[in-house]
Order: C-alpha cells, then sequence, then structure tokens
C-alpha cells in the first residue's frame, strides 16, 4: 500500500476486480466511458452555428441564457445551461463576458494610470 498509495478499501476493490476479471480488471475502466450523448444532432449543430456566426458579425453576443432560449423555440428542446457552452465551443464561440467594473470607479482615473504606463 506504502507504493501504490491505495487506501485499503480501494486495495480490497482492485484485488475482487483482479480474481473476478483477471489481468483485464486492472485496467482503466474509463477508457470506454463516450460521455454524455449529444443533445442537438449534426443538422442542428450547424443550424445553430450558422445563426451564431450571423449574429456575431453583426455585433451580437449571445450567453449560454440566449442559446438555452434558442434551442427551446427552434428545436424543442431543454438543455441545462452548462450544456449550451458546449454548443457554442462546438460552433467555434466560446462563452465570454466583460470583465465586471466596480461600481465607484472612476473611469477618467483609470485612463489617466494607464497613459502613465
Amino acid at each position: 500500500m506504502a507504493l501504490t498509495q491505495y487506501s485499503i478499501s480501494g486495495a480490497r476493490k482492485v484485488l475482487r476486480r483482479y480474481h473476478t476479471l483477471g489481468l483485464d480488471g486492472l485496467g482503466d475502466g474509463r477508457a470506454d466511458n463516450r460521455g454524455a450523448p449529444t443533445v442537438l444532432t449534426q443538422a442542428e449543430q450547424q443550424q445553430f452555428a450558422a445563426r451564431l456566426r450571423e449574429d456575431f458579425d453583426q455585433g451580437i453576443f449571445w450567453s449560454g441564457k440566449m442559446v438555452q432560449d434558442w434551442v427551446q423555440a427552434h428545436f424543442g428542446k431543454t438543455v441545462y445551461l452548462s450544456r449550451t457552452y458546449e454548443f457554442m465551443r462546438l460552433a467555434g464561440f466560446s462563452p465570454q463576458r466583460p470583465r465586471p467594473r466596480h461600481v465607484g470607479g472612476d473611469i477618467t482615473a483609470q485612463d489617466e494610470f494607464k497613459s502613465k504606463f
């Protein structure tokens, strides 16, 4: 256990797998995990990407909530907000938002500070 850094229960699980499956039981079980299934079909992804590029050229930037509402309206599919960022990345975009500004920040003082450097 000092060599492998396994806990007692972890070492017992590995031994159990070895006794039932042999050497194949020692392999990484995550290798065959394909992840979550895709929500949008290939055609739907292309349609979404085209709309995203079209709006980007016009200066419209999409948020995750906008993507969520658009997918619901056009495809009738309810998606979690975290999956919308996946759709944006597949379309070649990354979800970005401007950095927050401090409420009491003085823009002229900030510009003067930047001009010094």
